[in-house]
């Protein structure tokens, strides 16, 4: 009987132990992310990823994606640590940009995370350190990134493989008084995807499209002009006004915003950046799309009533686990 209460002593004591010792291993790592909003006027667009265990920070990510993907022929879709480390994005500084930013980094973390300790930066960085503060303070104000089912990291697609030839545009520029054309350009779809603890938390699609900002009228179409006042040639989009030197040749839809001239003929009055815009943030809220229909749109996604095909295909490239 002692015997017995002895073992089962024992036992219960062992069972407590185990309990103790699972409660003090290490926690769990979580993941925290923000992202600027891409406009019309943006180049670089950053994100922060922050990564806790328990209440101990103890990593960070700071990175960015080029809103003209592959048709900026520079960077051809790197994001931008990658472009800083290849030698490409370069500052002409003692430092990298990526070093720069691990430097920041490093202080964020043996701050415990402190977005408010951003002064002074520390020695040899001379690049902008408030995004990375602005981002981390929404980053930790978040939720955690629950799990998923994609691989980590940064993912760049493209369908440039399936480019079309696009025939050269015509603009009047109105202060030069002279007509002014893109030249020709291979039109394709590209997109910009970010995934963290396995979910896309980041979409971004674009499409390659040459132009200048034009006057659009009020019914969303853009102003077009008889410059030559001969009907037998075809009237030609009016250039916006324009400050610098020369006018400045976009590549892309998002880009172009309503100077693509859609708004006006899109049933939902929404010109293709917005339609994109509202792809993306599907795709991260369900972290899927459905099967496109015989015409190649989408059903059910809100705010998407152009061609979605390319949205599809590239959602399908980036990688699962």
């Amino acid at each position: 009987m002692e015997e017995n209460m002895k073992k089962g002593f024992f036992v219960i004591l062992f069972l407590i132990m185990a309990v103790a010792l699972t409660a003090c291993g290490p926690s769990e790592s979580k993941f925290y992310f923000a992202s600027q909003t891409p406009t019309d006027t943006s180049s670089w667009v950053y994100w922060v990823v922050i990564e806790k265990k328990g209440d101990k920070v103890v990593g960070a990510e700071w990175n960015a994606f080029n809103i003209e993907g592959d048709a900026n022929n520079t960077y051809k879709g790197m994001d931008k640590v990658a472009a800083s480390k290849a030698g490409i994005y370069n500052m002409n500084s003692d430092l990298w940009w990526h070093e720069q930013a691990d430097l920041v980094i490093e202080k964020f973390i043996d701050s415990k995370g402190d977005v408010n300790d951003q002064l002074p930066a520390p020695a040899g960085v001379s690049i902008t350190t408030s995004e990375f503060y602005a981002l981390a303070e929404i980053a930790l104000a978040s939720e955690p990134v629950e799990k998923g089912d994609y691989k980590d990291g940064y993912h760049f697609q493209t369908l440039k493989a399936n480019a079309e030839e696009h025939a050269a545009v015509q603009y009047w520029d109105p202060i030069k008084e002279e007509v002014v054309s893109t030249g020709t350009w291979d039109a394709y779809t590209f997109g910009s995807f970010v995934v963290v603890n396995g979910r896309i938390v980041l979409a971004y699609f674009n499409n390659v499209f040459y132009g200048y900002k034009a006057v659009v009228n009020a019914a969303g179409f853009v102003t077009k002009i008889d410059h030559d006042e001969n009907p037998e040639t075809p009237s030609i989009s009016l250039m916006a006004d324009y400050t610098s030197a020369t006018p400045k040749l976009l590549k892309t839809k998002n880009q172009l915003g309503t100077s693509y001239g859609m708004t006006g003929a899109s049933p939902i009055k929404k010109d293709y950046d917005a339609q994109a815009y509202a792809a993306a943030a599907y795709l991260v809220e369900n972290q899927s799309f459905p099967e496109t229909n015989t015409d190649g749109d989408f059903e059910g996604v809100a705010g998407v009533t152009i061609t979605a095909t390319d949205f599809f295909d590239l959602w399908k490239l980036v990688p699962a686990k």
